[in-house]
């Protein structure tokens, strides 16, 4: 029996924004043909009935209808959004959210870390959260004309660092 209420919550997810405009339409028709009825008729006392159960139950049609429409809306969103979540989570269990952390050696010690201008400490705070890093050799980051850090000055620091 759950299985079959399953597939029912299935069918009705997928078909609710269709169902809800066949109620919405359904219910503006009977509002249409009470209103009708109600207007061939000369007295009030008799066009009541055509207007209070008319009305009534068209409106109560209409309003379902869109509350379906609303619901399946909701439930698309939801969709949509789990969608990119997923692919979030996928992309960091891939590594691609890690940034440079996932490719930095264990043992920093004599490595410092490339700007685009400087090289630095690996613990300096002007790359600390940076994604993207490369570590090089004093030498190599001087190669590349790249100058000391005036903060964290690699040149004298001794480069004991090691990621834990």
């Amino acid at each position: 029996m759950t299985e079959s209420r399953r597939n029912v919550g299935t069918v009705l997810g997928k078909f609710g924004g269709t169902y809800g405009v066949v109620l919405v339409a359904i219910g503006l028709l009977i509002v249409g043909l009470a209103w009708n009825g109600a207007a061939g008729l000369p007295a009030t006392p008799a066009q009541m009935p055509y207007v209070i159960t008319g009305l009534g139950f068209g409106l109560t049609l209409s309003f379902m209808g869109a509350a379906m429409m609303i619901v399946q809306s909701h439930r698309e969103d939801r969709a949509r959004l789990e969608a990119k979540l997923d692919e979030l989570i996928d992309a960091v269990g891939r590594g691609g959210g890690l940034g440079g952390a996932a490719n930095a050696p264990r043992d920093l010690t004599g490595l410092v870390v490339a700007g685009s201008a400087s090289y630095h400490v690996p613990g300096c705070r002007l790359v600390d959260g940076r994604e993207e890093v490369s570590y090089l050799t004093p030498e190599e980051a001087q190669a590349r004309f790249l100058a000391p850090c005036r903060v964290c000055q690699p040149q004298t620091a001794g480069n004991v660092t090691t990621l834990g």
